[in-house]
Parts: structure tokens; sequence; C-alpha cells
């Protein structure tokens, strides 16, 4: 009788070949995969402001052409604030948001993959995402933040045919906080995209996340993705990369 064939297998060295084998292939893989996502995140962030863009004309055609509020305290109730993104409350009520109740918007239509949920504290007072896109209030609704005119009147929110340059004016961009309180540094989300001036001077919101370039959706419903556009960063926000979108007010925050 033969003898039985001894069963073959693996022996440590093959093994060990076999694990540097997988492990260099993953890591010439990784890379390409963060790219991919990134890429993907990016897409999806611009589709998430064209829908905005699409909304903002429904919203138009239903208040005038005006735009919408930024912040309307005691609405609801007393002690509530409804921003454009819903109440300052758990869980966020959207009914009360003009923006979000004309356009039947989910909540999730503000929020950029990018900068997920987990990776920032959120603004408000509450314990869910509610927008990683900032409102330029700043241009578009000068009542929430007390502005007046050459004449000392209070002005009026605005209306689309107010702006002169319709394709460069920012309505929603990419846009986050950064505070170090204590020398301890946190990310908050921003309702608020804030000028080069006027406001918190030199303190930038909008969020440079997309691979150095930050997307926005801008008044005639156009969206784009931008570099800093000669503003340069400096310090912690640099490293948080916030910053602005050129070194003025014009064309993209003010006109």
């Amino acid at each position: 009788m033969l003898p039985a064939r001894m069963k073959s297998g693996f022996t440590l060295v093959e093994l060990l070949i076999v694990i540097v084998i997988i492990s260099l292939l993953t890591m010439i893989i990784a890379p390409s995969m963060g790219k991919a996502q990134a890429l993907a995140n990016n897409v999806t962030c611009l589709n998430n402001l064209r829908n905005l863009g699409t909304g903002m004309g429904l919203y138009h055609s239903q208040n005038r052409d005006e735009f919408w509020p930024c912040t309307l305290y005691n609405t609801p109730g007393a002690g509530v604030t409804t921003y454009f993104w819903g109440t300052n409350t758990d869980p966020v009520d959207t009914s009360p948001s003009p923006l979000l109740k004309t356009t039947g918007a989910p909540l999730s239509a503000l929020w950029c993959p990018e900068q997920p949920w987990g990776t920032y504290v959120p603004q408000g007072g509450v314990s869910e995402p509610t927008t990683n896109y900032g409102y330029n209030a700043w241009c578009l609704d000068p009542p929430a933040w007390g502005r007046k005119n050459t004449a000392g009147l209070p002005m009026r929110r605005k209306k689309r045919n107010d702006i002169n340059n319709p394709s460069k004016l920012f309505v929603f961009a990419d846009s986050a906080m950064y505070w170090a309180p204590g020398g301890v540094g946190i990310m908050q989300n921003s309702t608020h995209l804030e000028p080069v001036s006027g406001t918190w001077t030199q303190t930038p919101t909008t969020h440079f996340r997309h691979s150095g370039r930050a997307n926005a959706v801008s008044v005639d419903g156009s969206t784009a993705s931008y570099d800093p556009e000669g503003w340069e960063f400096s310090g912690n926000y640099k490293d948080v990369k916030l910053g602005f979108v050129g070194t003025e007010n014009r064309p993209h925050y003010d006109q």
C-alpha cells in the first residue's frame, strides 16, 4: 500500500510573505480610497448646495423675491430662537424655519459630508446636526445685524434684484468656527458666513474643507468651489482651514 500523501499548507515564511504583500497593497490602495471618498463628499456637498439654489428660487417666488430671515427670536414661542435651519431645541424643529418650510427640504440638506457629525461641537445648544453651511446674512439679512444705511435708517432685507453681481455673491458656503478657550481648540459649525470686514473683523468662518477649497451657492443659484483668492491663512486658522475668499467683502460677501 502506498503511504498516505501528507496535506500541504502554508509554511511560516510563506504566511509572512502573504502578510507583507497585503500590507503593501493596503498602503498603496488606502490613499486612493481616501481621495475617492473626498471626491464623493465634494460631489455630495455641491449637490446639496445646488438643491438649495433650486429651493431659493421657490422661496423667492413666494416671498416677493425677498431673502429669508437668518434668526427669529421668541419664535415659535417665548425663549425659543429659530434659525434658518430650525429651532434651538432638542430635538430641532424645522417647521418654523421660513426657508425649510417653504422648500420642504429636510435638515440633512444642510449637512456637508466632509465635516461629519462628531468632528465638531454643535452651535445653538442642541445635541444633533443642524448645518455645516453659513448663511450670508451680513449682506442678505441686514436686520439680523442691526445694519443701517448712510442716512442712519435700518436696512431692509435684500431682494434678488438688489444684487448687482448675483453669480458672485454667496448665499450659503462651507462654514465653521474655531475657538481656543484656555488654549484648547474647539471646532464648531457656524450659522453665519462672516464677511472679511464689518462684524468680527478677520475672524473667518469660510471653511476650505474640500482639499483647500470651499463650496458655495450664489444668488443666481450657481454652485462652485473657491480657493482663498489671495487671502493668506495665518495662525490657528491655517491649521483648521478657515479663511475668506478674497481680501475684500466684494464681490462674494457684500455688494
